[in-house]
């Protein structure tokens, strides 16, 4: 038998579903008719059991039952909004009519004591009644309403993934079978290799953040990953405890805001459903609040919606302090008020306050009103003590920027008896300050209630890594004519000494460097050039951080002046245009080139509605503070950086393009966030990223590593490739090349599999570091890999989605289209941020798959040694078993490669193809050595008479071919015998040359014209 979803994945949910607490049965077991989506018996008996007073009122419980089916039926005119309406009603805040014409709450499903319920797990429910019969993998009931549908695939097939099941449930089971999706609270896709959960309505894309995996800030993503992290996400989703906690108070629904909008569901992901239990849980024990510390990016003011909702939703709380919370969510802008504020509107938040100004919000705290009060730390300026109240909660976001000084102070004597609970993804530890301290719960491991990190972010898919690319920006300074032209000048103005000292020290203030005019044209050249060359191909887009406010009108005007010089445009022909955004006082002492962007909250909303846009021109915006922090733009690729910060203010600037963003347009996904960093903070960066150690002898999260090992990692991925294909010239583009290739890489087969993983790995790297120099030398190599990928991808419209699409830079390759971009090479080191443990180089020894447990000891000290020791590990095996001229020789060829000076990118172009022929070469003489194929190892054990022997062979009439390789070894030993250094650049030298190769054509009776004296001729030109 066979492995398919019912027995693998599809068991296994329903055995762990039982071991949850859940009775299971086969979907025909149910005591229901195929066209309903409501267990109507078992909802009646809750109905009866939760309401007592229907019992003596059947007339009243039908007429529930009745407006039950009826909302179900109304997910024909839409779905999303007979969810919400249903959403309601499961919670118990809808009331029914009754026979007698009153409107009473009906409870459905008992929250507080999960034990009055009826859970129960069914498989292969059949629905029917529309154009064609249905049959639902998994189905979770409560009560008798369908809360969970999950679909399953088979997890040994690559061709399947959890995407198809997705579009299983998005496609057809949505859209013919809606009323069956009116109570759901969420969904599953799940092939037993992945995990995910959305609601509905959510498109079926990879690279959606909507299709959301589940587990638990306590994993490591490094060990739990695969079967297991499925395991774990199911069993910790899909249960009573984590189901109905979510229906009752964490579904939220986003209104459309206008016609380019549709009403939209969205769902916590684990780590904010984590934090907002947690945060209840804490505020029920009467704990003093608690320290979240999520990753930036991560979604902390959803995760304060979240908490919100739920601590102004349920009735215990109310209970415990006598009345209902208020929940003030602090935050330290204003922008970041209206984008906290829109958001828990958008939410539907109940009862949401923003007050315009001090003296509402003291007015608003002093009335004890409970619900949601919005706020800027800036408005608790002289409030003094307002109330007394231990049910009030306060959230703050950002806690690290908002702890500092009088205002820290002043919310926290405004309210002394509140809860405070800091959310942050960059906390502060040092001698004066700790965010651990001031918010953290002694009670809570090393002062953090919720933990999570930028790699379990990184592998979540929730954020990106990112990669700083550094800058050296040189400049000549004739120190001993500027201190003379100094003196005259102090002689001239009649200087004292203090006033020349005093003059000097401005003098020499960082501005004055930044400032000056040649570097602020040279940066921004380099600006465009790096968004031309390798953002704007993906159709992202660009921020820019300058020193001040005069340098952020210089930066823009300078950049606009390029982008006209290089006629950059849009698509559509439209000019690249370049924004402002920074605080500009609307005063008389406001100069008035800095009113010219003086923004009003609408129109500077409105520019950032521009700059999300793919097809608008609005491609920079350059900013000084504003923007830096706090800012959430998914198509933001690059973050140009040219102003000193520190600790955390430097984190959060450098993980401004860390939002995953799919291009709407070619649909090619984000794979990592750039910042280039032209002030020199790459060590302040690494020290940033790892961020505070909150006890001696923690690990740093993220190391900070050379990013050129990204050419590394692309050799590495593309040797592994090619061994594949063996054999087969990567030149011929004929159809019989193809067909070989494809019979290397059988449909179904092993091999295709690794060619699939491989290949995407691949073209990752490719599309984020071309048209970097390293990578030229492997062009044809990858345009041939990438013409045999895109020759297997499936033409099913329904299968695309469970392959990377090509990306914009390798579909113009192919197209042959893309030109050669010359690159200006500037002194400068590249870092990158692996949050997610992502090794951006591994070991040739792994990428060849040696079998061996001890591998080469490697502190990564540099590519090129690293490269070779990996390859030299693999012969150590085969020369200590064999003295095979062929293992001696290529171990020759390390050697000689080792030994080679390496000053210029040539030299690291040179030294890569090396590798990689040696590498290849290497791959071939083990397969020869296991088959037993001497003529391969005789031809490795000497390159250049092996090539001349195929070279012969390919060119020799009929009858000739057993003496090859006496024809090919006469060749190398006159050639070797006559030539000497240079000599194909001397006349006299390669008229030898030609005579001798003549010579020994004619004594075996071969034509010493044509096209076999012509390849012999190049090769031994090239290679002697």
């Amino acid at each position: 038998m066979g492995w398919t979803e019912a027995s693998t994945i599809q068991r296994s949910l329903l055995e762990w579903a039982e071991e949850a607490g859940w009775e299971r049965l086969q979907g025909d077991a149910l005591p229901r008719d195929e066209h309903d989506v409501i267990v109507e018996g078992w909802a009646r008996e809750a109905l009866l059991a939760l309401n007592p007073e229907l019992v003596d009122d059947p007339e009243s419980a039908d007429l529930v039952l009745h407006e039950l089916n009826q909302a179900v039926l109304d997910a024909h005119n839409g779905l999303v909004a007979a969810n919400e309406r249903l959403t309601v009603m499961l919670r118990g805040d809808h009331s029914f009519t009754t026979i007698d014409g009153r409107h009473v709450p009906r409870r459905l499903i008992d929250f507080r004591d999960l034990n009055n319920n009826r859970f129960t797990v069914a498989d292969e429910v059949t629905v029917n009644g529309a154009a064609k019969q249905r049959r639902f993998d998994v189905v979770y009931y409560v009560n008798g309403f369908p809360l969970v549908v999950a679909e399953t695939k088979t997890p040994v097939k690559h061709q399947v993934s959890w995407v198809n099941a997705a579009k299983d449930l998005h496609d057809v089971y949505e859209e013919e079978y809606p009323n069956f999706f009116a109570t759901n609270v969420f969904n599953v896709a799940t092939e037993g290799l992945e995990f995910r959960m959305a609601p509905i309505r959510a498109v079926p894309d990879p690279d959606s953040e909507i299709w959301a995996p589940w587990g638990s800030t306590e994993d490591d993503p490094k060990t739990v990953a695969g079967p297991a992290r499925v395991e774990r996400a199911a069993r910790l989703l899909l249960r009573p405890e984590t189901i109905l906690p979510i229906l009752k108070d964490l579904v939220m629904f986003r209104h459309a805001r206008d016609a380019s909008e549709v009403d939209i569901k969205f769902l916590p992901r684990y780590p904010q459903f984590e934090a907002a239990l947690a945060i209840h849980a804490k505020v029920l024990a009467g704990r003093p609040g608690g320290l979240i510390w999520h990753h930036q990016g991560s979604g902390k003011t959803e995760l304060m919606a979240f908490a919100a909702a739920r601590l102004l939703r349920d009735d215990a709380v109310t209970r415990k302090f006598g009345s209902a919370p208020t929940v003030i969510v602090i935050a330290d802008r204003k922008d970041l008020v209206r984008q906290t504020a829109e958001m828990f509107e958008t939410a539907g938040m109940p009862r949401m306050s923003v007050p315009r100004n001090r003296r509402e919000l003291h007015a608003l705290l002093r009335s004890g009103e409970p619900g949601v009060v919005i706020t800027t730390v800036h408005k608790f300026a002289e409030a003094g003590h307002l109330n007394n109240r231990s049910n009030i909660v306060v959230l703050v976001d950002e806690a690290h920027r908002s702890q500092e000084g009088k205002f820290g102070d002043a919310w926290r004597a405004a309210v002394p008896n509140a809860k405070f609970f800091g959310a942050t993804g960059t906390a502060i530890q040092d001698k004066d300050r700790s965010t651990f301290k001031l918010f953290g719960d002694p009670d809570d491991p090393d002062f953090v209630m919720s933990r999570y990190t930028p790699e379990q972010s990184i592998a979540d898919g929730f954020t990106k890594p990112v990669i700083v690319e550094g800058r050296s920006v040189g400049f000549n300074l004739d120190k001993e004519a500027l201190d003379e032209a100094f003196d005259e000048l102090a002689t001239e103005e009649g200087l004292d000494e203090e006033e020349k000292v005093f003059l000097s020290g401005k003098a020499s203030h960082i501005e004055t460097i930044l400032s000056n005019p040649e570097r602020v044209a040279a940066v921004c050249r380099d600006i465009v050039d790096h968004f031309l060359t390798y953002v704007a191909p993906l159709g992202q887009k660009a921020q820019v951080v300058a020193y001040n406010q005069r340098l952020v009108i210089a930066y823009a005007k300078a950049i606009e002046t390029e982008l006209k010089r290089r006629a950059a445009v849009m698509p559509d022909g439209r000019l690249r245009e370049v924004g402002v955004v920074m605080h500009v006082a609307d005063s008389k002492e406001t100069p008035k080139e800095h009113k010219k962007h003086l923004l009003t909250p609408e129109q500077e909303e409105a520019l950032k509605r521009r700059f999300k846009k793919v097809d608008d021109p609005m491609s920079f915006i350059v900013v000084t503070a504003k923007w830096m922090t706090g800012f959430n733009a998914p198509i933001e690729g690059v973050l140009y950086l040219d102003k000193p910060a520190k600790d955390t203010n430097l984190f959060q600037t450098i993980t401004r393009p860390n939002r995953p963003w799919k291009n709407p347009v070619t649909g090619q996904r984000k794979d990592f966030g750039r910042v280039v960093d032209y002030i020199g903070l790459a060590r302040a960066i690494g020290r940033a990223v790892v961020g505070p150690k909150v006890k001696d002898g923690e690990e740093d999260e993220l190391n900070v590593t050379d990013a050129s090992k990204l050419a590394g990692k692309f050799v590495a991925d593309l040797t592994r490739l090619l061994h594949l294909f063996s054999g087969i010239d990567a030149s011929d583009s004929s159809f019989e090349s193809l067909a070989e290739a494809h019979e290397r890489i059988p449909e179904g087969g092993a091999q295709r599999t690794e060619f699939i993983e491989t290949y995407v790995a691949l073209q990752t790297v490719w599309e984020f570091l071309d048209p970097h120099p390293m990578l030229q030398p492997f062009k044809g190599q990858y345009f041939w890999l990438a013409k045999v990928y895109e020759s297997i991808r499936p033409k099913d419209v329904s299968k695309t989605f469970l392959w990377a699409r090509l990306g914009a830079k390798t579909t113009d390759l192919i197209h042959g289209h893309m030109s050669e971009v010359g690159v200006k090479s500037m002194p400068s080191k590249t870092v990158t941020l692996d949050a997610a443990g992502l090794e951006l180089v591994k070991k040739i020894a792994e990428q060849l798959k040696l079998s061996e447990q001890q591998r080469p000891e490697s502190k990564a000290e540099d590519v090129y040694k690293e490269v070779l020791d990996s390859i030299e590990a693999r012969l150590r095996r085969r020369l200590a078993d064999t003295e095979s001229p062929a293992y001696q020789s290529l171990a020759e060829r390390i050697e000689k490669l080792r030994a080679k000076a390496i000053e210029t990118v040539e030299d690291s172009l040179a030294f890569l193809e090396a590798a990689l022929k040696i590498a290849q070469d290497v791959v071939a003489a083990d397969r020869a050595a296991e088959q037993g194929d001497q003529a391969v190892l005789d031809r490795l054990a000497d390159p250049k008479r092996g090539a001349l022997t195929q070279i012969v062979a390919e060119n020799t009439p009929p009858g000739l071919h057993k003496i090859v390789p006496d024809i090919a070894a006469r060749i190398d030993s006159i050639v070797v015998e006559v030539a000497y250094a240079g000599w194909s650049a001397s006349d006299a030298g390669d008229k030898r040359v030609r005579r001798e190769l003549r010579s020994v054509l004619k004594e075996y009776s071969l034509p010493i014209k044509g096209q076999l004296f012509d390849r012999t001729y190049e090769y031994v030109r090239e290679n002697y």
